[in-house]
């Protein structure tokens, strides 16, 4: 009994330091001006405006995107400093939703406008956990998704990954419950990042082909919401963004601090050619699309456990990915969860193991050194527990305790 209290208070503590870091962490950064000029929300704010000043066609121009950096500012910036727009521009619309005349001000609508994605998110994985789970464990693991770290450093930095999760979402749960519609749907959104929606699209020519049919039909409506909003000049600008991030060539791309394998690389070995760090980053995102086309094949149904093993995958080997992105990891948890469906002695660890990797990756966000092991760590844990699902005992402190 001893131990199952103390995993109580530790868990308690644990709540209470995320629930009280995250809005002091967010009214710091709201007010220093140097901190929320320097978020991610910079190229969506400048693309906004292109696209209300210049037109939409011209939102993936860098030397406009240079001017109205400079704007912001009030600084001259280098040509390969210029914060790139990367996402495509069915998102322009929607990022034009918060823009305003105060930067500021702009910043916290479209950060409601994300979390209200992350909501709805959480909402559907609701509705899907109800019935397996008790309310203690629903209320533990739903509020660690909200509260998940990733997820609350997209936020604060003006970044869309709450979109990538709900697209994810669906991915997932369309999977499990067979409705192919569903999971292309959740495909389709997660073009949000083309670079991750590809690899976890193409093994479904493989295995359940429907999926891929319905992303294929989802993914060219958003193409043509893209080119009716920007035309060819812009389907082609945000074609020409992705060969600039992936040439790693702008300096903002930030690949020394991305948890994959070229940021592996970049701070284990940084004397090596930068060239010869992407062949390998770039070849090994090859070879996973090729392992998971190979893994959908030889798999007998795609269930919770192969999407999560892609997802895992696909976010150690593609070829760019930051922290906020590791939101995806909320999948490995949920199927990780789903394992304890009959021992609800495991149900309510597993539950718990949102909080406590937001804890980790807390840590890592005051530690540039832990930022480059932690994950990593985490990453080995979570497909250790999904490849090998009865080593999760080991979350249980006792056969008849909870939290």
């Amino acid at each position: 009994m001893a131990n199952i209290r103390w995993h109580r208070v530790l868990l308690i503590t644990v709540v209470m330091v995320l629930v009280i870091s995250y809005p002091i962490l967010w009214l710091r950064m709201l007010n220093d001006p140097v901190q929320y000029t320097g978020t991610d929300y910079v190229p969506f704010y400048a693309a906004s405006q292109i696209s209300r000043n210049e037109g939409p066609s011209q939102i993936y121009n860098l030397e406009l995107q240079r001017k109205y950096e400079q704007n912001l500012g009030n600084f001259v910036i280098h040509p390969d400093d210029v914060r790139i727009f990367l996402n495509p521009p069915f998102i322009v619309p929607l990022a034009n939703l918060s823009l305003t005349a105060d930067f500021r001000t702009s910043l916290v609508l479209w950060e409601f406008i994300n979390f209200l994605a992350l909501l709805m998110a959480t909402c559907l994985l609701f509705r899907f956990l109800n019935t397996n789970f008790s309310r203690k464990v629903l209320v533990i693991f739903l509020a660690g998704v909200v509260f998940f770290f990733p997820a609350y450093k997209s936020l604060i930095i003006g970044q869309n990954s709450s979109f990538l999760l709900l697209g994810a979402v669906l991915l997932l749960i369309g999977t499990i419950q067979k409705k192919d519609w569903m999971s292309g749907l959740g495909l389709a959104i997660m073009t949000v990042r083309p670079h991750i929606a590809l690899p976890l699209a193409l093994p479904f020519l493989f295995n359940r082909r429907k999926t891929l049919y319905w992303f294929l039909a989802c993914a060219a409506l958003l193409g043509l919401v893209s080119l009716g909003y920007s035309g060819l000049d812009g389907v082609k600008g945000f074609l020409d963004m992705l060969l600039v991030s992936g040439s790693g060539s702008n300096s903002t791309t930030g690949e020394y601090s991305m948890v994959n394998l070229i940021g592996i690389l970049l701070r284990f070995f940084p004397m090596a050619s930068i060239d010869i760090i992407h062949w390998i980053g770039w070849g090994a995102y090859i070879l996973s699309m090729g392992y998971l086309c190979y893994y959908w094949k030889r798999s007998s149904s795609i269930e919770g456990k192969q999407i999560s093993v892609a997802i895992l995958i696909t976010a150690i080997t593609v070829p760019h990915i930051h922290m906020h992105d590791l939101v995806l990891w909320i999948l490995p948890l949920t199927t990780i969860l789903l394992y304890t469906t009959e021992r609800s002695d495991l149900s309510l660890h597993a539950a718990s193991l949102p909080w406590w990797v937001s804890f980790a990756f807390l840590i890592c966000f005051f530690s540039p050194i832990l930022e480059a092991i932690i994950p990593y760590i985490i990453y080995c844990l979570l497909l250790f527990l999904i490849i090998k699902p009865e080593n999760l005992k080991m979350l249980a402190r006792s056969e008849t305790g909870g939290i």
